[in-house]
């Protein structure tokens, strides 16, 4: 079926507004139309082949501004979600990382943004298949917006990771100045995650808002949004206690065991994230909502 063609089934089939239900069948229907595991494939490919030198801009970075606690924290909170042996995989390269190495802020911090910002790349072109429209920015304007986005990433990482290090401490204060420090710890201890999971759908809305060449108005929580940070969490736990417990990837693979064990996430967290999109798309359809792309 020609893209031309399958935008005139979906128009014609969403005329009135579905319910939930309909809704997620409407979406897996396109997900699978649109050839999303595909897409989804290309780019677990590309963010595994970009991971490592994002983390040497990271590592660098945060040695720079002098907190390498930020760092730490993120590990921590990477290996709750990760499975155990794709997490090994990447402990390995961090304590290399760790060791000082003369310039490394100079061209292999650029090199390691250049290959980081493909994965950006591969995002824009999978959600402007999604909403269906075409890409209209020239080359060199879409590889400075995807550097913008993959830096601005990295930014929000440390932000989040800086309000959750220092926030218990500041609120500790707060606490312990009126005398609740018990209160305090009960309520942090069950507050973290929510914040953790608030800051994950705002992310995922930043993408699907900026990513594709497309006019819409940017909106913090949307129902792609939220379905795609929950399915990614469930999807994160299961597969960790899937390869903990049943999968021997090592025994399989070798020592290539870990890296397969990454990308089979990364596979996995693409999907679901471009399944989020496929139901902002129908939602979007279904009110009428024009999906116009953006000038160039």
């Amino acid at each position: 079926m020609s893209q031309d063609s399958s935008v005139r089934v979906r128009t014609a089939r969403r005329r009135s507004r579905p319910g939930a239900w309909q809704i997620a069948k409407l979406a897996a229907a396109d997900f699978l139309a649109d050839d999303m595991p595909t897409y989804a494939a290309a780019l677990a490919y590309r963010v595994l082949f970009s991971l490592f030198p994002f983390l040497v801009f990271l590592t660098t970075l945060l040695g720079f501004l002098g907190v390498p606690q930020l760092f730490e924290w993120l590990r921590e909170q990477a290996a709750y979600v990760l499975p155990v042996e794709a997490m090994q995989l990447v402990n390995t390269v961090l304590k290399e990382l760790e060791t000082p190495q003369g310039g490394l802020m100079s061209l292999a911090v650029a090199l390691a943004i250049w290959s980081a910002s493909a994965a950006v790349l591969g995002t824009m072109n999978a959600l402007n298949v999604v909403f269906d429209v075409k890409e209209r920015r020239p080359p060199v304007k879409r590889f400075l917006v995807s550097l913008v986005y993959t830096l601005g990433i990295a930014l929000m990482m440390i932000i989040a990771a800086g309000l959750m290090i220092t926030g218990p401490g500041l609120l500790g204060w707060v606490a312990g100045y009126a005398g609740l420090n018990s209160v305090f710890v009960i309520v942090w201890a069950w507050l973290r995650w929510p914040v953790a999971v608030v800051l994950l759908v705002l992310v995922v809305a930043i993408v699907y808002y900026a990513a594709p060449n497309l006019k819409q108005p940017f909106r913090i929580v949307t129902a792609g949004a939220v379905l795609a940070v929950t399915a990614w969490l469930a999807a994160s736990l299961a597969f960790a206690y899937y390869v903990q417990n049943f999968a021997s990837y090592n025994k399989t693979y070798g020592s290539m065991g870990a890296v397969i064990v990454l990308l089979l996430y990364f596979f996995i967290s693409a999907a679901v994230m471009l399944f989020g999109a496929e139901v902002n798309a129908v939602i979007a359809r279904s009110r009428g909502d024009p999906l116009e792309q953006a000038e160039g």
